[in-house]
């Protein structure tokens, strides 16, 4: 079962990539975060982790580590909430999307700033806007497509 955990994956990856490509500025490796961070399998979400990470650092224009400190965020308030939400719930979601926009948008306009690069403020409000619409119906899908997964042990 693990060979078919790790084709998830990379299928997830390669779709991730592909939307990217059509929505530029939203992120669609973040709902791959939370799917991680729900099943509790710590080596997986390390490895998923290290791997979005790297791919959006990869990928990204700036050259300072945004995506680490916007998905380290995420792992923050994951596990800050979960303690007055059920964390699959489409509230928890909604209220954990939320709260990564708004990062996400503060996060790009500080590191702008150190970096002296130029940014388009109202592009950015549009791109964390998106984000935070995106998020849910992703995880949606992803936690969906997921379920025949997620309680299997792994070897």
């Amino acid at each position: 079962m693990k060979v078919l955990n790790v084709f998830w994956w990379l299928a997830y990856v390669c779709i991730a990539i592909f939307l990217q490509l059509f929505i530029s500025g939203v992120d669609f490796f973040l709902p791959g975060i939370i799917v991680a961070l729900q099943e509790k399998k710590i080596t997986q979400f390390g490895v998923v982790f290290l791997l979005f990470v790297l791919i959006q650092e990869g990928i990204g224009t700036m050259p300072f580590g945004n995506v680490f400190l916007w998905y380290s965020l995420a792992i923050i308030f994951f596990y800050s909430w979960r303690w007055f939400f059920e964390i699959e719930s489409f509230t928890f979601i909604l209220l954990l999307s939320a709260a990564l926009a708004v990062s996400h948008y503060f996060i790009i306009s500080v590191l702008a700033e150190i970096q002296d690069i130029y940014i388009n403020y109202k592009s950015l409000q549009d791109e964390s806007v998106y984000q935070m619409f995106l998020t849910p119906i992703m995880w949606h899908t992803a936690n969906y497509l997921r379920r025949g997964f997620r309680y299997v042990p792994q070897d």
